[in-house]
């Protein structure tokens, strides 16, 4: 026996085709039917399943907002910090590298 599955080849002509659904829908319409019942217990299933999975992507979709809106107000602050940062290093009085540096401390309280 050799390991290699044989490749099955289909006929060419749509009549044939034809045919040989008709065969397969005829011997099989019975259990179709029984099976029809079970697939719609199964579709409920996994719709079920799936209206759960969309809630949960709902939710962690929500909560990556709030993260991100978050993360963005942080950056915000950096940003401030640096440009109080190089007003103190940039100015040569005194007082303003003081207030400058002061800014600066206060955001990252």
């Amino acid at each position: 026996m050799s390991s290699e599955r044989k490749r099955m080849e289909l006929p060419k002509k749509k009549e044939d085709l034809e045919k040989i659904v008709e065969e397969v829908e005829a011997g099989h319409e019975h259990e179709h039917e029984h099976e029809h019942e079970h697939e719609h217990e199964h579709i409920e299933d996994v719709i079920s399943v799936l209206e759960l999975l969309v809630d949960s992507l709902s939710a962690n979709v929500k909560n990556l907002d709030s993260s991100v809106k978050g993360q963005g107000k942080e950056i915000v602050n950096i940003y401030r910090i640096l440009s109080y940062l190089v007003e103190a290093c940039t100015t040569n009085d005194q007082n303003s590298k003081n207030e400058a540096l002061k800014k600066a401390i206060s955001l990252l309280k």
